[in-house]
């Protein structure tokens, strides 16, 4: 489950943040991990960051939801790629199940989107939500549907209103982190904080 990435694609107000929170809502309860997510959720389980440097750097396994990644990680921003670059190649060794929404998977850096393990594709209409789940990986497919009623989000605990700021992805705190992480392990890193 390391290193996972699922990304979930569709047009405003299709349901694509509320699968997304309900698979991390799930991961949180049946195996105990937290979120660190972009939204604001009604859950210990659950600790809102909108930048890196409040994520933990630690081997514990751990779910990053981005909520509207595009919003911080647009595809034609390159001023940033290289900081997501180093994070979601190390996202496998620090044991974390990454989850994002977009409007288009175009819209999002390709270093995210080439390393997806699952591509969902979320469409709507007046009583249904309508799911394409892709596995990349084995090129299979899974189609499944929600009925919208009161019941399918009596559960939830986020505001399905609030909109996500731009999430800031700099790592210029990530080498210390690192540093201080294996600091009694390997001491001779010590030289390396600023």
């Amino acid at each position: 489950m390391a290193g996972t990435i699922i990304g979930a694609q569709g047009f405003q107000r299709s349901g694509k943040t509320f699968l997304m929170y309900s698979i991390a809502q799930n991961l949180a309860k049946n195996f105990g991990l937290k979120v660190y997510a972009n939204i604001i959720v009604d859950d210990p389980n659950w600790i809102f960051i909108n930048s890196l440097n409040d994520f933990p750097f630690n081997f514990e396994p751990k779910v990053l939801f981005i909520d509207e990644i595009y919003n911080g990680a647009d595809a034609n921003d390159w001023k940033k790629l290289k900081d997501i670059s180093i994070f979601i190649n190390t996202i496998g060794k620090q044991n974390v199940v990454f989850l994002f929404t977009t409007i288009d998977f175009g819209m999002v850096f390709n270093r995210i989107r080439n390393q997806m393990k699952y591509s969902i594709f979320v469409k709507s209409d007046s009583k249904h939500i309508y799911y394409r789940s892709i596995d990349v990986e084995q090129l299979t497919q899974n189609d499944f549907t929600l009925k919208k009623c009161p019941d399918l989000y009596k559960d939830s605990k986020y505001d399905h209103e609030f909109v996500p700021l731009e999430f800031d992805w700099s790592m210029d705190k990530f080498k210390d982190k690192v540093v201080m992480y294996y600091k009694d392990k390997y001491p001779q890193l010590l030289k390396y904080i600023d």
